[in-house]
């Protein structure tokens, strides 16, 4: 078993946007030149930003960040394990899409050092998110064979036929 499950790492992924969009309101300066964001723009050589706190458009991204956090957390309070069960892979796919171009696309505005963080870190969250979810689903599929092996065994006994290989 996981250290943390699928819904810990949710829960992580929706505190984290909200951090981010409180920063995008409150002091958007300070995250544009936080270490790690310096860092991994150096280390990629995207062009480093700065986010001035007069900027209105800072406003508009904290309220589409706190949208993204809604939209996770209603479903996580629901326990709807199936919506993320296909929304986090096309989530996964999307941001290794919005990196690579950051990487490799450098006079693009999509291409900072902060939306090339914001997707590395989205990639780590979902990619972790992933594996949990299918190693729960292992585990959810495991407990039901066991629970219920004699009717699934009773249902499909015509349709069951055991090959022997020499």
């Amino acid at each position: 078993m996981q250290f943390l499950s699928a819904k810990t790492l949710l829960y992580a992924r929706v505190v984290f946007i909200i951090i981010i969009a409180y920063y995008l309101v409150k002091d958007p300066e300070a995250l544009s030149t936080a270490g790690f964001v310096v860092l991994l723009g150096q280390a990629m050589q995207v062009p480093l930003i700065r986010l001035q706190p007069t900027d209105t458009l800072t406003g508009f991204c904290a309220v589409i960040m706190a949208g993204f956090s809604i939209g996770d957390l209603i479903p996580l309070l629901a326990n709807n394990v199936e919506y993320f069960d296909t929304l986090v892979p096309v989530r996964l796919a999307a941001y290794f899409g919005l990196a690579a171009y950051c990487y490799f696309v450098n006079d693009s505005p999509v291409s900072n050092s902060l939306i090339f963080t914001f997707s590395f870190f989205e990639i780590w969250f979902n990619f972790l998110i992933y594996n949990n979810l299918k190693d729960e689903k292992y585990y959810r599929v495991k407990k039901y064979i066991e629970e219920h092996s004699d009717e699934i065994r009773d249902a499909y006994d015509e349709e069951i036929r055991i090959v022997e290989v020499e």
